[in-house]
């Protein structure tokens, strides 16, 4: 009973963010949250989408120093150190050890009891060599430091193109997710809650879904659509009546493509 109350109170929670209406510029070093709409009220959702696709491709990797919802200021860098090579649909390789390179455009922090948020962008990548390939991205899961991050947790759809498919692109509605961590499903159903991935709330074109960290959820583009709070942001983290807090060497998949890819 305890947990289903906790859950309802977290659904009802995630249900009521305001979200990001219009992102701060990436210079802005002010620690104002992400700017809201008035009241609460959602901003009218685009159901267009583009006729170009593309395919994202999934990359693992690790936070490079910790993130705080308390402590991160708009303009703060985020790096991801990737540990695994992939080859992007484009042909571009990224080698392990890689840095996927982006930066907090806006900052809520929780104050007492209250719902937090942090809206990132991972805009490039700098490859070893020193090359720097501009990037769109989305974060797909998040998973504590030496937990399994599942490259299916969430549909790949790029926040800066209004449709984006592919391999991970496909639309699996609300529920588990194929592909999520045997642990993390097995933990989820023994207490209650929703399996990381589960999609518990719809706002506008954006779906939240929940992570393999308490408390901690993830904001995208519904598949094949895009909301215009998400415009600049790759995702945006929320806390449920909570601050959010990642230490460095947290588990990340993010999606990635060329910026130029798909492009007319």
């Amino acid at each position: 009973m305890k947990t289903r109350i906790a859950l309802v109170a977290t659904l009802v929670a995630v249900a009521s963010f305001p979200l990001s209406a219009q992102q701060p510029a990436p210079g802005d070093q002010s620690n104002s949250p992400a700017q809201q709409s008035p009241s609460g009220a959602e901003p009218a959702a685009s159901p267009e989408t583009s006729a170009a696709t593309v395919q994202m491709s999934p990359v693992n990797g690790e936070l490079v120093s910790k993130l705080d919802s308390k402590t991160a200021k708009t303009g703060d860098s985020v790096v991801v150190q990737t540990k695994t090579s992939v080859k992007t649909a484009d042909g571009t390789e990224i080698p392990k050890g890689s840095k996927l390179v982006g930066h907090v455009l806006g900052v809520q922090a929780s104050g007492q009891g209250e719902n937090s948020q942090v809206v990132l962008q991972f805009d490039h990548l700098e490859l070893k060599g020193g090359q720097n390939v501009p990037v769109r991205s989305q974060i797909q899961s998040i998973t504590p430091q030496g937990g399994a991050a599942s490259t299916s947790e969430s549909p790949a759809s790029s926040p800066s193109s209004p449709s984006m498919s592919g391999a991970n692109g496909a639309s699996r509605g609300s529920g588990a997710p194929q592909g999520t961590s045997g642990d993390s499903a097995a933990a989820s159903a023994a207490s209650g809650a929703p399996a990381p991935g589960t999609v518990v709330a719809r706002t506008g074109n954006i779906a939240i879904r929940t992570t393999s960290i308490p408390g901690v959820l993830l904001a995208n583009n519904a598949p094949g659509l895009q909301d215009p709070r998400m415009a600049q942001a790759s995702s945006i983290l929320l806390g449920a009546k909570q601050d959010i807090h990642l230490d460095g060497g947290t588990e990340m998949v993010v999606a990635v493509a060329t910026a130029g890819a798909g492009t007319q």
